[in-house]
């Protein structure tokens, strides 16, 4: 295995490894609305009972009928409805009418001594904003007990199968100045209670509350604040009260703490991996240095027909494998050797090539194609890509997979594999150091967003300056051996010269074997075109039918202005490219604490339908 495989292993399993750090949770599937705003504010009344009106704005990413809301009822004294609004995207808030006939704009209340239940009908589309508000009162919300008063409600029940995003609970009481005044809230752990005394209020937000996840409010407060409350015991409850959210304080404390241990040992060894990795990198390439090799003078004109193929020599010129360019270079080469012939006949739209089978074919994916798709010795490029229409496994690909190969091997020999290799691994090295800086940064966003940000500049100046570093190199390595950088600058010099043939009389650079034995691999460099033309400006057509006998058929023939080293180019491509698309969370302001200390309201819910 290379090392530059190797190295994307390591990729990632980094990635991976830190995906399951930071997500850590099972995916579940999600619904297709979404609910941005939850807004519940309560006026506690000074007997005992509460007036809610509760919020929420729903985003939906498909059709509805309606959404629907579940107050649980258990522990209290009963409940009134007041009145249901919605509000469809930007336009006017509209009162909802109570009744059972399922019209636009009604709902259904369903009532029972554990529950209360609003379903809502109001037709929305993909795209549709709601704003639902629900005005109830709650009768018996609080207790006076001998020495304070409790309201212990879970606000959020479990019954939301979607996460609520920007929460924020009001709980008002009907007096100011309340300096005994104590809350905690139950929930996620990233929630903030505010206690405002001297206002009376509670006001509890978190940004996301999970699906199924309750909030619960537990407050405590003087009795003379609901002194008309008839729901009372003689029982001391307030003690009781401090112990149970001490204990639960310190419970979700520690979570805290724990859980911000695992971030920073997270975050730790994100940066531990990103300094390992630059140690490991400048290691090895300390132990691997480039092979030195001169590079020869540039050439800017060579008028000596390449050595090698044309395939071979489009590869060392694009340093990259050859394409169907190379491969329709090779099939006039064949012609030229008598391997097979180029004929036309007249078609709908252009004319049909046929290529007819003479003798044994050095090619080997055109031997294959002539063994494979046709039971003749002729064979037409339309076939070609009827076959490669059909062809479920895609076998077209496959030769041509083989042809590249055994052309890879040919440039092989030409190259200095060690430094190949390496220019590769800078490659690899500046992508892994991309991925860890980015790595580096995320996690830092589990401490703060400031750490996060600081990192981000830090790994983002390195991750540049070794991007600058490993391009640098890898244009000064020579990949080739020293025979290979003749071969190299030789090839360059000699498409330079077929891209610059306006510039020359081809009449008096060679004669027209010469450019016969050229044209392949003008072919394969994309510049047949430009090459028959100008042939055809220096020599005159005369010339051309009595000394390009193989190839002036093809170029300067009736085939109507066809460029049939493109066609040849462009049918093998349209037939490979058919091929491989054919299969297919003391009582003062703080955080919320975990746990629960018994409130009501833990089955209120709701959704859509």
């Amino acid at each position: 295995m290379q090392l530059t495989k190797r190295w994307w292993l390591v990729v990632m399993s980094l990635v991976s490894a830190w995906g399951v750090c930071l997500l850590g949770v099972p995916l579940i599937a999600h619904a297709d609305y979404t609910i941005n705003h939850y807004n519940v504010h309560i006026d506690v009344q000074k007997n005992g009972n509460a007036k809610v009106t509760q919020a929420m704005t729903y985003e939906f990413d498909d059709d509805y009928h309606g959404v629907f809301n579940v107050q649980d009822l258990r522990g209290l004294k009963g409940a009134q409805v007041e009145q249901v609004t919605s509000r469809l995207n930007q336009g006017k808030s509209q009162i909802a009418q109570a009744n059972q006939t399922g019209a636009n704009n009604t709902y259904q209340l369903t009532k029972t001594s554990k529950q209360m239940r609003f379903k809502l009908y109001r037709q929305v589309s993909d795209g549709d904003q709601l704003q639902v508000t629900y005005r109830y009162r709650l009768n018996g919300v609080v207790t006076n007990y001998a020495d304070t008063a409790e309201l212990n409600w879970k606000i959020i029940g479990t019954g939301w199968d979607v996460a609520l995003k920007n929460v924020k609970l009001t709980v008002q009481l009907p007096a100011k100045k309340i300096t005994a005044l104590q809350a905690w809230t139950h929930g996620p752990l990233a929630g903030q209670t505010q206690v405002n005394r001297q206002a009376g209020r509670v006001v509890m937000t978190v940004a996301r509350n999970p699906a199924n996840q309750f909030v619960e409010s537990h407050l405590v407060f003087p009795t003379s604040v609901t002194a008309t409350n008839s729901r009372t015991s003689s029982k001391k409850r307030l003690a009781a009260v401090r112990k149970q959210e001490a204990a639960l304080a310190k419970a979700a404390n520690q979570r805290r703490q724990r859980r911000q241990l695992i971030r920073r040992v997270i975050y730790g060894a994100a940066v531990g991996s990103l300094m390992m990795a630059l140690i490991g990198i400048w290691w090895w390439l300390r132990r691997h240095p480039a092979n030195r090799h001169q590079r020869p003078i540039p050439i800017n004109h060579s008028f000596e027909v390449p050595a090698v193929t044309p395939a071979v020599a489009q590869s060392l010129w694009r340093t990259r494998r050859p394409d169907t360019r190379a491969l329709a270079a090779e099939i006039l080469q064949a012609a030229a050797n008598r391997e097979l012939t180029i004929t036309t006949e007249p078609g709908r739209k252009q004319p049909i090539v046929v290529l007819t089978k003479l003798k044994p074919l050095t090619n080997s994916f055109l031997a294959t194609c002539f063994e494979k798709v046709t039971a003749s010795e002729t064979l037409t490029l339309s076939q070609l890509k009827a076959f490669g229409e059909k062809d479920k496994q895609g076998r077209l690909n496959d030769w041509f997979d083989d042809w590249q190969w055994s052309v890879d091997q040919e440039v092989t020999d030409y190259q200095d594999m060690n430094n190949y290799a390496l220019t590769r691994n800078w490659l690899g090295f500046g992508w892994l150091i991309t991925v860890l800086s980015l790595v580096v940064t995320g996690t830092g966003w589990l401490i703060s967003p400031k750490v996060s940000l600081m990192s981000g500049a830090v790994t983002g100046i390195v991750a540049v300056a070794f991007w600058i570093l490993a391009l640098t190199k890898y244009r000064q390595i020579a990949i080739n051996t020293d025979e290979g950088l003749i071969l190299v600058n030789q090839i360059n010099g000699f498409r330079q010269m077929l891209k610059d043939i306006g510039h020359f009389n081809t009449a008096e650079i060679g004669d027209l074997v010469l450019w016969e034995a050229i044209l392949p691999y003008a072919t394969a460099f994309g510049l047949a075109e430009t090459v028959a033309a100008k042939l055809q400006v220096d020599f005159g057509t005369e010339a051309l039918a009595s000394g390009l006998l193989i190839y002036y058929p093809l170029f300067y023939g009736d085939l109507g202005g066809l460029d049939l080293s493109g066609t040849l180019g462009d049918s093998l491509s349209g037939a490979l490219s058919a091929s491989s698309t054919a299969s297919s969370p003391s009582g003062d302001s703080g955080g919320f604490s975990g746990g629960s200390s018994g409130g009501f309201g833990g089955g209120s819910g709701g959704g859509a339908f």
